[in-house]
């Protein structure tokens, strides 16, 4: 009786480790095959404001001291076609200017007369009728009325270009930003008469980190954010600073808008957002591959091992969660649905 009950135990042993055996294998098998996934950098949120301005601010300043007579531009105002700011008195310059030129007559008549005694003094001295001194006096006061002649030439160009300086110009279509001016006002050399500014391009200014801007760089089409009118303009690096403000350590960096047709003016405020890749070490999974047990949330391997994970919240895509844990890097396979491989 006892050496049947022996052999009945070793059958029923061996049955258990056989059926445990298949199961082992077919909880294997079945880890093997059900559908994996790659761990992703987690990513995060960062959005920079900055104002616009235009492109490009230019002082007027007068170059000559007159009265002002005329002024054509007001603050907002668009500068007219013929690039006129506003006109200082030029009555003094045209008075000089016609003095000039009325000498300038004076010694043509000058040189036209020493000419016609040199041709004459040349004949009367290859005729022995006349002393050579003479004739080097006459070519003598030839020159002289040429080179003064040239000067006053000069001197008109400079008083033409002086007459031109009356006129305060600034390129045509910028608006104007400042008015320091008034007609009747007295303007001396140096003065600040105004400011204009081009607002046909508006650059957005930004103060930005190494990694701000690399994340900037690798943004396929900028868009910029207007909260108070709720819309989105497309945007462009416009130019960067080679150096770095002392002052937030940080680069310099001007976004050009490229939508002309939004009418914007300078002080609208603009948001930038940036996605940054996770400095903590977080990274996304898609929700259904998170398992619970008690208190703890798990992650399974494709070999069929857990590792525990902290969660920190949604994702930024719909059905994923963003975890922690010290045994999870991007790129990490695990199963993406281990309660359906169980």
């Amino acid at each position: 009786m006892l050496k049947y009950v022996k052999q009945f135990c070793c059958s029923l042993l061996f049955i258990c480790v056989a059926l445990g055996q298949a199961v082992t294998a077919h909880a294997a098998e079945q880890s093997s095959s059900a559908a994996s996934f790659s761990a992703e950098q987690a990513h995060r949120a960062v959005t920079l404001t900055g104002f616009t301005r235009p492109r490009t601010r230019l002082v007027l300043v007068s170059e000559v001291s007159a009265r002002c007579t005329d002024v054509y531009a007001d603050v907002g105002d668009a500068i007219n076609e013929k690039s006129a700011f506003a006109d200082l008195d030029t009555t003094f310059i045209k008075l000089e200017l016609q003095g000039n030129r009325a000498d300038q007559r004076r010694l043509k008549s000058d040189v036209n007369y020493y000419e016609k005694e040199s041709s004459r003094y040349k004949n009367l001295v290859g005729g022995k009728h006349a002393a050579q001194s003479q004739l080097d006096g006459i070519i003598r006061d030839l020159v002289t009325a040429r080179q003064q002649m040239e000067r006053m030439r000069i001197d008109e160009m400079t008083l033409v270009e002086r007459l031109r300086r009356h006129t305060i110009k600034a390129p045509a279509g910028w608006r104007v930003i400042e008015r320091e001016v008034e007609p009747g006002e007295w303007v001396t050399q140096g003065q600040e008469l105004g400011v204009v500014g081009d607002f046909g391009t508006m650059l957005v200014p930004l103060a930005l980190s190494v990694r701000e801007f690399e994340a900037l760089k690798a943004m396929s089409g900028i868009k910029l954010f207007l909260p108070d009118s709720g819309v989105h303009i497309p945007a462009v690096i416009e130019r960067v600073s080679p150096d770095f403000d002392p002052d937030t350590r940080k680069i310099n960096v001007d976004l050009q808008i490229e939508d002309s047709g939004a009418n914007l003016r300078g002080g609208l405020r603009t948001e930038l957002s940036l996605s940054m890749a996770d400095e903590g070490g977080s990274v996304v999974v898609p929700e259904s591959a998170l398992t619970r047990a008690y208190e703890d949330w798990f992650l399974v391997l494709p070999s069929g091992e857990r590792v525990r994970v902290f969660v920190q919240g949604r994702g930024e895509k719909e059905g994923t969660m963003r975890i922690r844990s010290a045994q999870v890097k991007p790129g990490d396979q695990f199963l993406l649905s281990p309660s359906k491989s169980n």
